[in-house]
């Protein structure tokens, strides 16, 4: 007898490597060859007429055919049982009882792909049972022994780890696969490789993996992934799914240690993200008071408030505008309410450090507040993160602490009116607030447009010159003879007009505005 044979780490022993590295290499397989790699968890002996209740599962059957059924029917009725049972298949010697398998039997096995095997008489049952028997003891001597550095690398990477792609990283290297993690939203969340090295599950892929309930890991092909298969291993957090592990199995399916070693890295990470969660909660308190004091108009500008305002990336001589995204949730905020606002905060941060700008954010029941540089357009963050049932305000471009708290001013009054999917924006809606009597708005527009001229020019060429256009209703003919003046130097006017005000004077809604600024600009003089 030969050495018992050493499996590679990875492998498990089924009929096809039993058949290489046994006494099985002397057997003949005459059915079920398609199934060859069923597992091969024991071999058993039984020359008995009631065969069914003697074997178990994953065993291969060694006969020596001595009460095989003779009958075509009863032939039948033993291989479909036999492979009901989920036997590896079964190994008959010949000849002696048997010369082969019956045709009967062969042809159900077949229609069945359930392995049977002939074996030479001059082959021993005991030998053949003796190395299959130490193979799979060292078989299970080598799973023990990965067990344990799995156990132990992947508990070494929750101490270690600064991130879920360095947990990535140590599973890829235990399993010889490439490894990474997703948000819920599809987001890249770290990887054994970079994101753009190695194929991704696709969100088909994504999507399937969200559909299905529980905690346990689960295979699926991804629909949308050129022939790619993944393992999906959720990510718990107090019972509430936060992430998913994902492992490449396109070139194998992984084995049942594997997916231990998944599920073990998937409650590391989720220790990870707790821990992280709670870093980061921290951080978010200490940011919320801070932007919550800026727009309530409660921040001090002392030194030590302003060194922690330059820490939190706010900038007091920088432009910004002050944004609300107003979920589409009632308050209370339910459990899912909350959730999804947790996911919206995490959105807009990522964007937002993403874009190199800091995330000046405040959450306050079912809204997002937050500060954006005015060189960032609010129109783009929301044709990316928009999602159809939220809704978002922007207020005017503020300056300091004073303009800040208008800011947050202008955003409330107009998220009282806000539809879901809707963005609107204070320049927008400023003059819809004019003509409602807003006395702030009304002070802003007529400040915007007549400072807008030369100072040194008001009640003289450009405010006259604006002044007799609106009384005239922008005919020029008209204007020209009020102002006596030549009509090439009333369009010489009219660039400069154009120019300083920065407003196409030939559109209708441009000239309404300004006709009622004008008028308003007299009852204030008056």
């Amino acid at each position: 007898m030969h050495e018992a044979p050493q499996a590679p780490p990875a492998a498990e022993l089924d009929l096809a490597t039993a058949l290489r590295e046994t006494k099985l290499c002397h057997a003949c397989v005459v059915a079920g060859e398609r199934s060859l790699s069923r597992p091969l968890r024991w071999v058993h002996m039984v020359d008995h007429p009631d065969i069914i209740n003697w074997v178990q599962p994953g065993q291969l059957l060694l006969t020596t055919g001595y009460h095989w059924p003779d009958e075509p029917a009863a032939e039948r009725a033993l291989v479909e049982a036999l492979a009901e049972k989920g036997l590896a298949g079964v190994a008959l010697a010949v000849p002696r009882f048997l010369s082969a398998f019956p045709a009967t039997s062969r042809e159900v096995a077949e229609s069945l792909d359930f392995p049977l095997l002939e074996i030479p008489w001059d082959v021993p049952f005991s030998q053949i049972t003796e190395e299959v028997h130490a193979w799979l003891i060292a078989r299970q001597g080598q799973l023990i022994a990965r067990a344990e550095r799995i156990h132990r690398d992947l508990t070494r990477s929750a101490l270690t780890a600064g991130s879920l792609g360095d947990i990535a990283a140590a599973l890829s290297e235990l399993l010889g696969r490439a490894v990474l993690f997703t948000g819920l939203d599809g987001e890249w969340l770290g990887g054994s490789r970079e994101r753009h090295a190695r194929p991704q599950p696709t969100p088909a892929a994504q999507q399937a993996a969200e559909a299905v309930a529980g905690s346990q890991a689960c295979s699926l092909d991804d629909p949308a992934g050129d022939g790619q298969r993944w393992l999906a291993c959720p990510v718990h957090i107090q019972e509430v799914r936060a992430a998913l592990l994902w492992i490449d199995e396109s070139g194998a399916r992984v084995s049942e240690l594997e997916r231990r070693a998944a599920e073990q890295a998937a409650l590391i990470s989720a220790l990870h993200l707790s821990h992280q969660r709670a870093l980061q909660a921290q951080e978010s308190r200490l940011g919320y008071a801070f932007v919550d004091s800026l727009l309530e108009g409660r921040f001090e500008a002392t030194p030590a408030a302003l060194e922690r305002a330059t820490l939190q990336g706010w900038e007091p001589q920088a432009a910004y505008q002050v944004c609300a995204i107003l979920l589409n949730e009632p308050v209370p905020l339910s459990r899912e309410g909350l959730l999804r606002r947790e996911r919206w905060e995490r959105r807009l941060s990522r964007y937002l450090q993403g874009i190199e700008q800091p995330p000046l954010i405040s959450v306050s029941l079912n809204q997002l507040l937050f500060l954006l540089r005015s060189d960032v357009s609010p129109t783009a963050l929301w044709r990316r993160l928009g999602d159809g049932e939220s809704a978002m305000a922007v207020s005017r471009q503020v300056r300091g602490a004073v303009e800040t708290a208008k800011g947050a001013d202008d955003v409330a009054r107009l998220a009282a009116a806000l539809r879901p999917g809707e963005l609107r924006d204070f320049e927008s809606m400023l003059f819809n607030r004019v003509l409602e009597g807003d006395d702030d708005a009304r002070r802003l527009f007529l400040t915007r447009i007549i400072e807008a001229l030369d100072p040194a020019e008001r009640g003289t060429s450009l405010r006259l010159t604006l002044a007799a256009l609106t009384d005239h209703g922008f005919h020029l003919a008209q204007t020209a003879r009020a102002l006596e003046i030549h009509i090439s130097t009333l369009r010489y006017r009219l660039e400069r007009l154009r120019e300083a005000l920065g407003m196409d004077l030939d559109d209708t809604d441009v000239r309404l505005q300004l006709q009622v600024a004008m008028r308003l600009w007299a009852l204030k003089d008056d």
